[in-house]
């Protein structure tokens, strides 16, 4: 069977290891991270990739639900699969056989996340050069006030080094906690092997993938990572 993956960059590290360890040499569509900032882009850009595949008999989504950027997917060219996940957070930190339960309180960071040119770090680079430190802190403030930890994930892609200091740096800057999490790339190896069973909706050639498919029953918010 042929297959095609549509990825998120901001799981890009993540995703290239995964191929590395499970030999897969499918071709991968990367999609920016700033979709992710209004779902609608995001579900027209995803479509737009699905519509021009061609000789393909499924396609892998690096992807969940993501503030339901892709419930209303159509599966024009092929069969579709995507993982039965509100966002990419559950990818990397659930484990094999156990519900993913979120942590509230907690703003979620990989070096994926990080180094979007949309991200929370970008994000208050940006503020700060337009508006000094006062007022940026103001800013965050209000933007943060229900978050008490930033938590860096150790997906065991990339050097934490890589990261660490600047991650340290925005909590600093926040007044926000920084906190680490041991994280895993099993889902994504598994996106790429299978077997496809329940952590997967399989919508078939000619389907439309609807909110009932992430065995959800209402819309989910988008997630406040900036990441889906």
């Amino acid at each position: 069977m042929s297959y095609a993956i549509i990825a998120c960059r901001t799981l890009e590290d993540e995703l290239n290891l995964a191929m590395r360890e499970t030999g897969c040499g499918c071709p991968v569509i990367w999609v920016e991270s700033d979709y992710h900032l209004d779902p609608n882009l995001l579900r027209s850009k995803l479509q737009l990739e699905i519509d021009n595949l061609k000789d393909i008999e499924s396609v892998l989504f690096a992807y969940g639900c993501c503030g339901n950027g892709l419930v209303g997917l159509k599966a024009t060219t092929a069969g579709l699969i995507i993982p039965r996940t509100e966002d990419c957070i559950s990818m990397v930190l659930g484990r094999p056989g156990e519900k993913f339960e979120r942590q509230k309180q907690v703003y979620f960071l990989t070096r994926g996340w990080m180094e979007g040119s949309k991200s929370i770090l970008a994000e208050y680079s940006h503020a700060m050069e337009r508006y000094g430190e006062k007022r940026t802190k103001r800013i965050f403030e209000l933007m943060l006030k229900h978050y008490r930890y930033f938590m860096l994930i150790d997906t065991g892609a990339y050097k934490l080094e890589d990261c660490f200091d600047k991650a340290e740096e925005l909590a600093k800057n926040t007044d926000l906690e920084l906190i680490m999490a041991k994280g895993d790339i099993w889902f994504l190896k598994k996106l790429l092997t299978g077997p496809y069973n329940d952590d997967f909706c399989l919508i078939p050639k000619g389907g439309t993938v609807n909110i009932g498919h992430f065995g959800l029953a209402r819309p989910v918010p988008s997630n406040q990572t900036g990441a889906g």
